[in-house]
């Protein structure tokens, strides 16, 4: 493979980086690793145009980067999108917990949703020889999905969130949703394996619980546009239609960030007399809906019952404290582990993992049956 480069070793004292080999030649920082390490998979030519031009520029691999790969067995690599997140956190430590029990160490990045850290993040693993990799709750377009599959990685993921047509969500609110919307699952013959949480369910039980309460008058506060905004909403409905209360408010935020959701809620209650129960897509959401009714002086539980899924780790600590159905989170990180080192391979079903309502003090019955005309405190 005749590669033309024009590198020079550096100044003294400068260090090298598998990078600047890698840009000297115009391949990636996987096909030197894997050149460096007499990977068979690549080509005679191609290794020694890599040696040639790690000798010339004097590159030598850092000390951390061998322990890493002498000191541990095996490593599963894991993208995430934010570090900051309390599901993400919870998620992240049934991996980790899981992964050790068969000798495996987690390899984690976070993308921050941007293509190209997911890039990176994929380079990196492959430079490490990971060969497993779980995406948590991926967004948008799966390009790095599909690399890592056409690599021959074993990938699993926890909660795709693809996105969603807009109009779909306006479809379900008005009742008028064709059956073939709702089919947002993975195709038969993926290679992913696929771990999700029952949005659906979850958006059911929430309801079912407010309509037990004794509630008429409910309200949903939907989340952004992806499968399991739409799925939450769906559950919502089913439950008010199986109680003939259908159809019933949904909000929906301009965008999907705390302001633009408490302002989505403050309005609603303007026009609205109390008691009201809300059914949020998650519990940030609650929290906006709970600040929305503070300032409006509408009472929680009495004038406003709220109910949130997720079951995020201050969801305790809101004032009242937030009832919620609670994703399984750890649960869902350790079936990953499960799906690719023990079960020995993908299918085309999804593993489903159900919710669990816990109850808190944000919902309680209605203070008096609907139509009372009191108004809420100004």
């Amino acid at each position: 493979m005749p590669y033309v480069t024009r590198a020079t070793p550096p100044p003294a004292g400068t260090r090298v980086t598998m990078k600047d080999v890698a840009a000297a030649l115009g391949v990636s920082t996987a096909t030197v690793s894997r050149a460096l390490q007499d990977d068979p998979a690549i080509s005679a030519a191609t290794k020694s145009a890599v040696l040639e031009v790690a000798q010339r520029v004097q590159y030598r691999p850092s000390a951390a980067a061998r322990r890493l790969r002498t000191q541990s067995a095996s490593l599963v690599g894991v993208v995430v999108q934010s570090v900051g997140d309390g599901y993400i956190g919870d998620v992240v430590l049934g991996i980790q917990g899981r992964a050790r029990e068969f000798g495996y160490q987690p390899l984690f990045f976070a993308a921050e949703g941007q293509p190209g850290l997911e890039s990176e993040a994929l380079d990196v693993f492959l430079s490490e020889h990971v060969t497993q990799l779980i995406a948590v709750s991926p967004t948008g377009k799966p390009q790095l999905l599909r690399r890592a599959v056409a690599e021959g990685m074993r990938v699993a993921v926890i909660n795709g969130d693809q996105s969603v047509p807009a109009r779909h969500f306006a479809e379900v609110a008005s009742g008028n949703a064709d059956d073939k919307i709702l089919k947002i699952e993975r195709a038969r013959n993926s290679p992913i394996c696929d771990i999700r949480f029952d949005d659906a369910a979850a958006g059911r039980l929430a309801t079912e619980y407010l309509i037990s309460l004794g509630h008429r008058t409910c309200v949903h506060l939907r989340g952004p546009n992806v499968r399991s905004g739409l799925l939450r909403l769906l559950g919502f409905r089913e439950a008010l239609t199986t109680a003939g209360m259908w159809p019933q408010p949904v909000l929906s935020p301009r965008a999907p960030v705390m302001q633009h959701r408490e302002d989505a809620v403050t309005q609603y209650l303007r026009a609205a007399s109390p008691p009201a129960a809300m059914v949020a897509y998650d519990d940030l959401c609650a929290v906006a809906a709970l600040r929305a009714a503070h300032r409006a002086g509408w009472r929680v539980p009495d004038d406003l019952s709220v109910v949130g899924i997720d079951d995020i780790q201050f969801a305790s600590y809101t004032n009242p404290g937030l009832t919620t159905v609670a994703q399984p989170k750890y649960e869902l990180g350790a079936l990953a582990v499960d799906a690719l080192l023990a079960d020995g391979g993908c299918d085309a079903r999804p593993r489903v993992l159900d919710g669990q309502l816990v109850i808190r003090e944000s919902a309680g019955p209605p203070s008096r049956p609907a139509g009372g005309g009191r108004e809420p405190r100004r």
